[in-house]
């Protein structure tokens, strides 16, 4: 095993009832080279002093104070400042397993790879965890292979979670700030189009916790549109790159404006109407092309074939009084 420092980048914000085990987690990696990059996004909570205590506890914790950026500036910032050959990022209300780090690192160097991924287990507010079927399966993949994957909706191409970075493939690529949604999924597509060599690993290694008022479960917000941006910046990318993939490329498009669809169920505000109108016209323009990955997909795209979005929406609102 390699020396090689890890640098563990985690933007903190809001997050004071977990940050602790999170950190906690982290120092108790078994692959001991590891620097923690804990950046401060002005959080308003407890979460600032909590990390100034770990880095007087722990030489190994970096803390980094800024002016709130959101999300993809604290990552920006971690990547700036990190010093290490490998990147590895952690929300700060998830944990890692302890032997997280050095099975990463140890895939990366064993198949001469540039970035290595493994699954997680997600962790609801009960307590209760439900595993992925973490077989130990080990598969590589080179060239477009990732980018083709990431265009059809593969398992661990769209987040983070339990992935180690080599600096080479990303000291040139960094998050789209303002944009705090799919933005992981797109700081991925931009790894992929640059043909990594990448290990995936079927072996839990990260521990993802489902919080009530994320931004998965939330009311429909304007940041919800950045599902649109990312694809749009997807589809342009293929066209003028990887024609070849373009047809991947419209699948990806009708897929993101039917799950964008679905977001808009969550409000009736009149004003979203003709993005919605939009969204539908996209769907039946590139129903062609579309190739459900679900059984709710494939339904959700005959209801706008048909014409019956409208009822569809007014039933969800009911269902979860949205």
């Amino acid at each position: 095993m390699t020396n090689a420092l890890v640098s563990i980048i985690v933007p903190v914000y809001g997050t004071e009832n977990y940050l602790s085990d999170c950190v906690e987690s982290l120092l108790k990696q078994t692959y001991p080279q590891i620097e923690i990059v804990l950046v401060d996004d002005q959080s308003p909570d407890s979460c600032p002093a909590i990390c100034d205590a770990y880095a007087q506890k722990d030489e190994r914790v970096r803390v980094i104070h800024q002016k709130n950026k959101g999300v993809s500036g604290a990552r920006n910032t971690g990547i700036d400042a990190a010093t290490g050959e490998y990147f590895c990022f952690v929300d700060s209300d998830d944990t890692l397993e302890a032997n997280a780090i050095e099975i990463l690192l140890n895939d990366i160097l064993t198949y001469g790879a540039d970035m290595s991924s493994a699954t997680k287990s997600l962790v609801a507010e009960d307590g209760s965890v439900q595993a992925k079927s973490a077989d130990g399966q080990i598969s590589v993949y080179e060239g477009d292979e990732m980018i083709k994957r990431s265009l059809l909706y593969h398992d661990r191409t769209r987040s983070l979670h339990a992935k180690l970075f080599s600096r080479s493939l990303i000291e040139d690529i960094r998050f789209a700030e303002g944009h705090n949604i799919n933005e992981d999924g797109y700081f991925l597509f931009e790894c992929y189009a640059k043909k990594p060599k990448v290990v995936q690993h079927n072996v839990d290694l990260y521990r993802y916790y489902f919080r009530s008022g994320s931004a998965s479960n939330s009311r429909f917000a304007e940041k919800f549109f950045d599902m649109l941006y990312f694809c749009n910046l997807k589809r342009a990318y293929i066209e003028k790159n990887m024609p070849e993939f373009l047809e991947h490329a419209y699948d990806m498009e009708a897929r993101t404006n039917l799950l964008f669809l679905q977001v808009l169920c969550r409000t009736n505000d009149k004003k979203y109407l003709d993005a919605q109108r939009q969204c539908i016209q996209t769907v039946r323009r590139l129903g062609k092309y579309h190739h459900p990955v679900n059984r709710h997909l494939k339904k959700l795209e005959t209801i706008v074939r048909l014409g019956l979005f409208p009822l569809y929406k007014r039933v969800m609102r009911f269902k979860y009084r949205y």
